[in-house]
This record gives C-alpha cells, structure tokens and sequence, in this order.
C-alpha cells in the first residue's frame, strides 16, 4: 500500500465513523494528513497551533452537535497532549477521535527523534481504531461510543499531494437497538449534564413519577414548568434534611458532597440512568445502572413514604458582594436563548444554589466526567462555536489560568457572541472549605491555594476581547461588545461569612 492510499484509508475511515469536523494542530509528521484533509469536501477543519485547546474543542463541539469530532496531531509529545480530553471525554462517553501522525513502526523502543511509543498511549481511555502503517494490507474500522484511536505511522519522503474524500458520501456508522425499559422506583431524584434535546424527554419522565427534584443547572430541567413544584432548591444543605430510601439519579455524576457521602450508605438503594455506563459510586452493594432507554420507560412507581426533603432558600441579600451573591447576579444578568458553561469546583456549585428557574431557551453544560478544570475555556469554545445566541463561561481564575491559549479559535468562529466571566478570588478558594485544609498552617495553605494577585485584562488585550472588571452590578447591564473579558472580584470576608450562615446544622422540625 502506498502512503496515498493509506492516508486516504484513513480519511475514508474518519468519514464512516461519522466524523464531519477535524481540529487540527499541524507539524511536519502530520502534513501529509493535513493537505489531504484540506483537499476533502463536507468537513469542517479548525485550526489550532496548540494540541490540548485543539481537543478540549473538540470536546465541546461533541458535547454541544453529539456527533465525533477528530483532533490531528503530529508526532511524539504532541500526541500527549491529548490524554487530558481524552480522560474526560471517556468519562462522560463522548466520540472523540484522536488521529495521530507517527514515525514508522521499525523505530518504536530506539529514542529516536519524535519516536514515542504512541500505539496504546492512551491506555483504557480510548478505543484503538488503528495501528496502521504503509505495510499493512487493509484496515478494519471499527466504532466505539467513546473515544476513540488512529494511529497513522508515516515514512520519509513524505507525500503531500494526496486527493481529498467527500465525508458527506461515507454511509452512516451502524446503531444498535436498546435493550428493555426496567421498572423504575425512587423517593428522590437527583440529576446533572443532561442534554437540552434529552431533557424534554426526562421532564416527561419526571413530571409522572412525581418525586421530589433536586437538579443541577446542567441537568437543563428548570425550564419546565411542569418540574417546578418538584424541584428544590438548596442543594447541599436541602440534600442533608433528606431521608431517603431509594435514589434515582438521571445523567451525570452530581458535584454535591452528599453524593460521595452516599458511598458509606449502602442500606439506600441508587438506580442510574445514565449514557455513560457509570455509577459514580465505589460501592456495589444495592446500586444498579440502566441504560438511557430507559427514560422512555411507562412503569413507573413512587417509594412511599416520601423522603422527607426540606427546601432551603439562601439568603443572598445578606451577603450581597459575597461569591455566592455575585454569581446569582450573573445568574439575572445572562439573557434568554443564552448557552452557559459552568466551570468545575465553586463556581458550578454557586451557580447550582443560585438557579431557582431559567429564561426561555437557555441551555447549560460542563465538564463533569473527571472533574477537572483544565481546557474549560477551549471546551466552551467548543459548545459555542455554532451557537447564534449568546454564550457566557462562568469559571475561577485557577481555571481561566490553566487554559491561556484557549482563544486562538475566536477568530474562526463565524458569530463570536461570547462572554467570559472570571471570578477571581486570587485562587483556589474551594480549598478554604475542606475541613482538613482548614486545619493547615497558613504557609501550606497559600501554597494549596495557588493565591495570586494577577488581573486578566492583559489575557483580554492578548486575544483582542474587549475587559471588563466590575464590583457594581449595573455594569451587567446592556454590555454590548463581544468577545468580553468579564472579571469579578468578590469581596472575602462577605464571601466566607455567607457560607458560614449557610452550613449551619439542619435542623429538622419534629
């Protein structure tokens, strides 16, 4: 087989898997892929100078279109880069195809230049579709709900001329029939990272089972009105009244403390229905998982007596500049038909307790499968690429910090409607409510924290964003230039007196 052929086997491939986007961050290996690609009709190719934004992108454009997206890679560390998205994409069950360029086979194990051992290199993570150099006969595709693997191994003299595929004329990759719907039980419900097309579907769901709710912003439930009699609010401290004695949690795994707490709970039974396939849970004892065929299911049934939850509202007024106080203003100020991404640690977790009910249209996600916080920026790029309303990104600065480049793709994006918030707080504050950091010294302390004094309008300036840095609520209001660099800075002291207020002990009226 020559090289063109193999490189246009592997574009075939591509195209059969279902591929209709490729973000590409270009090297000398990888050329020979990347002409030929550009030589191709019915795909869309963004362009990256740096891998891991390239596939945190591509992420979010899974998460947002819910079809593969491929990132292109050259060879050696560059393929590395992608580890990162790829765990996460593992974990939320997402078609991220990973095509790395690679020196040919015989110079495996020889510490020859850009040789890495890339065949395997992502372990479990990822599905290996291919190991394929010129020597091989043929290739045998195949598909995997995660991501997935093309390892395409390149010899000098190195081929640039190769003709371009049609990926609209690939047939499409084959389905599979859902097993049986389950009878489903529960006194309470938990639910996050539902899609918005899915959440019509669990809304129904919910609205006949009529058990209380308690749901994150991304579980896109609180447009419903027929859920809002159910759905309650106080998070955390509402979890801490409940007494339940089934649980059904719906879509991803939840950010709440009470969940992990659950992992010590074995007498409460947990039912997931979920795409993923995980439980989220160590424990195996009464815990069962079903598939999302399940949503569709007519037997259904209320465990009584009910579990006895109690509705908490917080007081944000109390603490008007606190963190907390600020993100529900953020919450009043994104207008309707809006896409939101929330960012891991606190700012998912305030922006859950200061959701009561959403505007019309708007739809929310996050990268919740490992729980990280690096590519947030680029992931949310990702989700907004296409998107023709408003997109807004919530996250700390930690966050904003490990994801600079993220940027670069503004200017291929056809309708930049975007706005980023960052709260800075000069670090990683989460820390501050671990009750084992608590009882650190201040000097270990400042370092877990990564405190800081750094602004973000040098970050704004870099990428052409317009800035804004506010501590007046009003600047909300009527903002007009996009792209925008929103920075916030809440006050601390309001900050920590309003979670002190709000983790007093529940008490339960007898």
């Amino acid at each position: 087989m020559t090289q063109s052929q193999l490189i246009q086997q592997t574009l075939h491939t591509l195209a059969y898997i279902g591929v209709r986007e490729v973000c590409v961050a270009a090297g000398a290996r990888n050329a020979p892929l990347v002409s030929a690609l550009l030589a191709c009709s019915g795909v869309k190719v963004w362009n990256f100078f740096e891998e891991r934004s390239a596939a945190f992108f591509a992420l979010g454009r899974i998460m947002a279109d819910r079809r593969p997206v491929a990132v292109l890679t050259t060879s050696g560390t560059a393929a590395a880069e992608l580890l990162p998205a790829t765990i996460e994409a593992h974990y939320q069950n997402l078609p991220l195809v990973l095509v790395t360029a690679d020196r040919p086979k015989s110079y495996r194990g020889s510490g020859a230049p850009q040789a890495i051992e890339q065949a395997g290199l992502f372990g479990v993570y990822a599905t290996i579709v291919g190991d394929w150099d010129a020597t091989d006969e043929s290739h045998e595709g195949l598909c995997s709900d995660g991501p997935m693997h093309l390892n395409v191994c390149l010899d000098e003299p190195l081929e640039t001329n190769v003709a371009g595929v049609d990926f609209s004329s690939a047939p499409p990759p084959p389905t599979y029939e859902d097993g049986p719907p389950a009878p489903l039980q529960c006194d309470l419900v938990l639910a996050a990272g539902i899609h918005p097309e899915d959440a019509v579907h669990v809304a129904a769901l919910l609205a006949r089972l009529d058990a209380p709710i308690i749901a994150e912003a991304t579980a896109n439930l609180h447009g419903f009105p027929e859920l809002q009699p159910l759905l309650i609010p106080g998070g955390e401290r509402a979890l801490q009244s409940a007494r339940p004695a089934h649980v059904l949690r719906i879509g991803a795994v939840p950010s709440w403390r009470w969940w992990r707490d659950l992992e010590a709970l074995p007498k409460i039974k947990v039912t997931h229905i979920t795409r993923g396939g995980f439980s989220g849970l160590a424990r195996k004892e009464n815990v069962e998982t079903l598939g999302w065929e399940n949503i569709h299911s007519t037997e259904l049934a209320r465990v009584d007596p009910p579990c006895g939850i109690l509705r908490f509202e917080p007081d944000f007024e109390k603490f008007p500049e606190s963190e907390p106080a600020w993100v529900r203003k953020i919450v009043n100020a994104i207008p309707a038909g809006s896409r939101v991404f929330l960012g891991n640690s606190l700012p998912i977790r305030e922006f859950n307790l200061a959701l009561q009910t959403t505007k019309p249209g708007l739809e929310f996600f996050a990268n919740r499968g490992a729980n990280g916080i690096d590519g947030l920026v680029s992931t949310f790029l990702g989700t907004s690429a296409v998107h023709p309303g408003e997109c807004w990104l919530i996250l700390g600065d930690l966050s904003a910090l490990y994801d600079l480049a993220a940027p670069w793709v503004i200017a291929q994006l056809e309708h930049p409607r975007l706005r980023i918030v960052v709260i800075n707080n000069g670090g990683g504050k989460i820390f501050s409510r671990v009750a084992s950091m608590r009882a650190l010294p201040e000097a270990a302390r400042n370092v877990i924290e990564n405190r800081h004094s750094l602004s973000f309008e040098p970050w704004a300036q870099l990428w052409g964003m317009e800035y804004l840095q506010t501590a007046d609520v009003n600047d909300l209001e009527d903002l007009l230039a996009m792209p925008m660099v929103i920075e916030i800075r809440p006050d601390p002291l309001q900050t920590e007196g309003f979670w002190k207020d709000w983790q007093k002990p529940v008490i339960r009226p007898r």
